[in-house]
C-alpha cells in the first residue's frame, strides 16, 4: 500500500477516515514521528495543520514505512521543533553529546517542583544504591504514583535486595536536535511495598510500570522523594 504525494494535503476531517485495507507496519520514520509528536504532547491534528498536510496523510506515515518529499519531511521537522535528519535518525550511532554545541548555552537550576513535573510522565530512570561491592547503578522502569516513585522488580533480585535503605534515583532528558537537556537526581528513603492493601493500589496506579527484561516482577518498590535537584541545559 502506497499514498502518493499527492495524497499529502488532501483535506481529510476525522469523521471521514476509512480503517486502512492493510494492518499497520511502522517503520523507523514512523516511530521517530509518533515519539516526538508524544514528547511534545501534540495531537496528530495538530501536528497535520502545523505542517500543512493531511490529516491522512499523518496518519498513515506513523503506521507505515512512508516516503514523503523532501519538503513534507522538512515541514514535519519544523512542526514538530527538530530537523529532517532527526527524524531519519542520523546520528543515533554517537553517544548522547559527543557532538558539540554549535551556540552558546548555559546551565541553570531547576525547581523542586519543576523536577517533579518533569518526571511526572514516568519512562526510564536509573536507580542507586550502596552495596558490599560499591555503588551500584541499574536502569529501571518507573511511575510516579502519589508524589512517589515506583519501581516494579523480582523480589529476588539486587534492587529487591537493597530496597527498604536511602537510595538515589536520575531521569535524565536529552535532545541534540534542539540543543536542550535537563537531568533530575531524586533522593530519599525506599521501602518494599508488602501490605496487601498497598500492593492492590500499585497493580492498579502503576499498572503501565512493565520492565523490559522478562521473567517475574513480583515486587514493587516505592521511593520516597525526599531532596529533588535538577539542572537543564538552555541557550544563552
Amino acid at each position: 500500500m502506497t499514498i502518493g504525494p499527492e495524497a499529502e494535503r488532501r483535506p481529510a476531517e476525522p469523521s471521514t477516515i476509512t480503517p486502512w485495507p492493510s494492518p499497520p507496519d511502522p517503520g523507523d520514520l514512523s516511530r521517530r514521528l509518533t515519539q516526538r509528536r508524544t514528547e511534545l504532547r501534540l495531537s496528530r491534528q495538530q501536528v497535520a495543520a502545523r505542517a500543512g498536510l493531511s490529516l491522512r496523510y499523518m496518519e498513515y506515515l506513523e503506521n507505515y514505512p512512508g516516503r514523503p518529499t523532501g519538503a513534507t519531511l522538512r515541514q514535519l521537522a519544523a512542526a514538530l521543533q527538530t530537523t529532517p535528519s532527526a527524524l531519519l535518525g542520523a546520528g543515533l550511532e554517537e553517544p548522547p553529546g559527543y557532538r558539540p554545541l554549535a551556540r552558546p548555552h548555559t546551565l541553570e537550576r531547576i525547581t523542586a517542583a519543576e523536577c517533579r513535573q518533569l518526571i511526572a510522565l514516568g519512562g526510564i530512570g536509573r536507580i542507586g544504591f550502596p552495596t558490599v561491592s560499591g555503588v551500584m547503578i541499574l536502569p529501571v522502569n518507573y511511575a510516579m504514583v502519589a508524589n512517589t516513585i515506583v519501581v516494579r522488580t523480582s523480589s529476588g533480585g539486587v534492587i529487591g535486595a537493597h530496597a527498604d535503605a536511602d537510595v538515589s534515583f536520575e531521569v535524565d532528558h536529552i535532545d541534540e536536535a534542539l540543543e536542550q537537556a535537563w537531568s533530575v537526581l531524586v533522593q530519599g528513603p525506599a521501602h518494599r511495598v508488602i501490605q496487601h492493601t498497598e500492593v492492590a493500589h500499585m497493580e492498579r496506579a502503576a499498572a503501565a510500570v512493565l520492565p523490559w527484561p522478562q521473567g517475574e516482577h513480583d515486587l514493587f518498590v516505592r521511593i520516597i522523594p525526599r531532596h529533588l535537584t535538577g539542572r537543564r541545559i538552555v541557550l544563552r
